[in-house]
């Protein structure tokens, strides 16, 4: 047995109102087979309720997921310019005056955390790091030398510890090679 319902009875068995549901069924193209008949200047609509119940089923997980999608780009997009601070539910919820008061004290936080001397400027910390890691490096690579002349080797034989700490130092510097890439310069 086939239930033919009008728009309002169809509306209220989705939990809309009737003008929201004509809305989203003009969107549809095509003539459904759950769409009997479409209203128009005095007709009203005619439509089969399971038929019906199952598109809308479909057309709010379909709008769902597009909304989900859309907030995880939105999510990475904020993460990616603004880092972690943005990136909680909490934070999504905040209205935008909430937000700038936030953002504002968490300014206040890192100004204070760099007055007693617990936050370096990238700046400041580029030249060390690559300084540190270039003299490592250097004499890193004398290890396996001094090494074969204590054991009376030849540099042959202490070839492969030397690519070892070769490929130690590389990923040493991959590691702290900052987010953007720019990890500095010279041989690090």
């Amino acid at each position: 047995m086939t239930l033919i319902v009008n728009l309002d009875e169809f509306s209220e068995l989705c939990g809309v109102t009737a003008e929201t549901m004509r809305v989203h069924i003009r969107q549809v193209e095509g003539s459904p087979v759950w769409l009997v008949e479409r209203g128009d200047r005095g007709r009203g609509y005619k439509i089969e309720a399971e038929g019906g119940l199952a598109w809308w089923k479909a057309k709010r997980d379909a709008d769902e997921q597009a909304s989900a999608e859309r907030q995880e780009q939105l999510r990475q997009l904020r993460f990616e310019h603004l880092g972690d601070a943005a990136d909680s539910a909490d934070a999504m919820a905040m209205s935008g005056k909430q937000r700038r008061e936030e953002y504002a004290a968490v300014l206040e936080r890192i100004k204070l955390r760099r007055m007693m001397g617990e936050l370096i400027e990238r700046s400041e910390i580029e030249p060390l790091l690559t300084n540190a890691a270039v003299a490592a490096r250097q004499r890193l690579q004398q290890v396996p030398i001094e090494y074969a002349a204590l054991m009376g080797m030849t540099p042959e034989d202490v070839r492969p510890l030397l690519a070892l700490i070769e490929s130690a130092v590389s990923e040493f510097v991959k590691d702290i090679t900052l987010p953007d890439g720019s990890g500095g310069s010279g041989d690090a």
